[in-house]
C-alpha cells in the first residue's frame, strides 16, 4: 500500500475517459519490479473497491513526486475535489476476469442512435474510439466516446458470482444493457441497483488492447 495526494486530469484530457491512474515513474518502477504476469498493475483506490490501472508519469505530465492523477469519474466516485490535498491509499490488487457486465446508459438516445449497440460498446471499451479500458468497477460511472454509462453489476467469469471489480482483458464478456436512466422512474433511478429487465445482450470480445504499460 502507498499513499499519494490525488489530483484530477485536466478537463480536456483523454485520460478522463479511461481507467488509468498516473503515478510518479519511480513509484511505478518499484511496483513493476515485483509485478508478475502480463496484466496491468491494478490498484484499489482508497480501500473503496474502485480500481484502476497504473501508468508511469512522463516529464510532460508535471506530476509531483508525492502525487497521483486520477480520472474525473473516479474523483467524483470517491468525493475528491480539485482542491483536495488529503492523502489516499493505492493498494495493488488482483482482479478476477469479468464474465458478465450489466451497463445502463444515462440517455436512451446513446443506444438508439446505433444500429448495433453491442458493437458500439465493444469499440469504445477496446480503444477503437478513445482510450481503452482494462478493468471496471461496479457502481461506477463509465464515460465512453459513445456516451456515459453506469456499471450496474459485474459477475466473475469463473463462478458467476457478483464482484466489486474485474478485469476485461483477453476475454469474452457477456454484456447486458438495461433500460436507460432517462427511461425509468426517478424514484427507482436514485437507487444504486435498480432491478430492471435486460433489453439487449451480446458477447464482447476484448482482444487485449491496453496490456501492461512498459511491455
Amino acid at each position: 500500500m502507498l499513499y499519494l495526494i490525488p489530483t484530477i486530469y485536466d478537463e480536456d484530457s483523454e485520460l478522463n475517459g479511461s481507467d488509468q491512474i498516473t503515478v510518479p515513474a519511480e513509484v511505478w518502477t518499484a511496483l513493476d519490479r515485483d509485478h508478475t504476469g502480463d496484466r496491468p498493475i491494478f490498484v484499489d483506490v482508497g480501500g473503496s473497491h474502485t480500481v484502476g490501472r497504473l501508468r508511469p508519469a512522463t516529464p510532460s505530465d508535471g506530476l509531483a513526486g508525492d502525487a497521483c492523477r486520477v480520472p474525473r469519474w473516479l474523483g467524483r466516485r470517491l468525493g475528491y475535489s480539485e482542491d483536495d490535498e488529503s492523502w489516499i491509499s493505492l493498494t495493488v490488487c488482483q482482479l478476477p476476469m469479468a464474465g458478465t457486465i450489466v451497463l445502463r446508459a444515462r440517455r436512451e438516445a446513446d443506444l438508439t442512435g446505433s444500429a448495433d449497440p453491442v458493437a458500439m460498446l465493444t469499440a469504445a471499451l477496446s480503444g477503437t474510439e478513445g482510450q481503452s479500458w482494462s478493468c471496471l468497477s461496479a457502481g461506477s460511472e463509465l464515460p465512453l466516446a459513445c456516451g456515459t454509462f453506469d456499471v450496474m453489476e459485474i459477475r466473475d467469469s469463473a463462478c458467476d458470482s457478483m464482484v466489486p471489480a474485474a478485469c476485461i482483458l483477453d476475454c469474452d464478456v457477456n454484456l447486458e444493457l438495461v433500460p436507460a436512466l432517462d427511461r425509468i422512474p426517478e424514484s427507482e433511478a436514485e437507487t444504486e441497483a435498480v432491478q430492471v429487465p435486460v433489453t439487449k445482450s451480446g458477447f464482447v470480445p476484448f482482444s487485449g488492447v491496453g496490456h501492461r504499460l512498459g511491455s
